[in-house]
């Protein structure tokens, strides 16, 4: 049987801009993912991470490459500054072979996508 690539989806949002928070808000955000979703090194694929401008402090691939997998290509970008955005966020989508594909959002950023995730994200 043929695997299917999944992009799976989560986001998480800071109180303040300090590598202390986003290293931890990164590592709960992965470590959700990587729980729901069964997630094994060697079914991911790549790993996008993408941040609002406020997000100076620290880097949240660098969480990810230290404290989950080393061996996966990571790529981060900015957001881009929309009215009315929500501030202090960190967005990812993992690319992945595995059988689950459950998104997570976490704090405020459930309110981002109610419509698609809501059930996911209680």
């Amino acid at each position: 049987m043929r695997k299917k690539l999944k992009a799976l989806r989560g986001a998480t949002n800071l109180t303040e801009d300090t590598a202390e928070e986003i290293d931890a808000k990164t590592e709960e955000l992965i470590g959700e993912l990587i729980l729901k979703n069964d997630l094994d090194a060697e079914n991911i694929v790549c790993v996008v991470f993408s941040l609002t401008s406020d997000i100076t402090a620290a880097y949240p691939a660098a969480t990810f490459r230290d404290k989950f997998v080393s061996s996966v290509p990571l790529f981060s970008c900015l957001e881009p500054s929309i009215q009315g955005g929500m501030p202090l966020t960190i967005r990812v989508m993992i690319l992945h072979y595995g059988k689950k594909n459950n998104p997570v959002y976490l704090h405020e950023t459930k309110n981002l996508r109610k419509d698609l995730f809501y059930e996911h994200c209680n």
